[in-house]
């Protein structure tokens, strides 16, 4: 039997570019895992899911995360009129914040739940060190998404 990669979608808001920053080394460690992986921005549209195994959701998260928590309303929104069900998709998310991350986590995974979705990782990159930790998304999605 041939081997077929896993596909995987990087859904992103990219408001200010703080999730972009992040992508393309997430992107390279996730080929290097042998998954196909395509990025998407929530500013471009909807996009159709059933085509990826799973799912990774990134959103910034702006200032001391008390005013500025995130996720933004953009992805909630996005991913509530566009995403309902997320129950055949393996998800992980991140965020991408200036001080700390807050709530943000915390609320990702609610929203990822509560449209169905199966969590397999959550991590925060922080902006100006994005390198730390930057493995986990890559490894939890090798080890949990098959």
């Amino acid at each position: 039997m041939p081997f077929e990669p896993i596909r995987i979608l990087i859904l992103i808001d990219d408001t200010r570019g703080y999730c972009s920053r992040v992508v393309p080394r997430m992107k390279d460690l996730l080929r290097k895992r042998a998954f196909q992986v395509d990025v998407h921005l929530i500013q471009d549209g909807p996009v159709d899911i059933d085509a990826y195994k799973g799912i990774i959701l990134g959103s910034p998260c702006f200032g001391l995360a008390i005013k500025g928590v995130g996720p933004t309303e953009e992805l909630v929104t996005y991913v509530q009129t566009h995403m309902p069900d997320l129950e055949e998709h393996g998800v992980a998310v991140f965020c991408v914040y200036e001080a700390r991350p807050g709530l943000t986590l915390d609320r990702m995974k609610g929203l990822v739940k509560s449209c169905g979705g199966t969590l397999v990782a959550a991590h925060g990159y922080q902006l100006l060190r994005m390198r730390r930790g930057e493995h986990v998304i890559p490894t939890e999605c090798m080890v949990r998404i098959r």
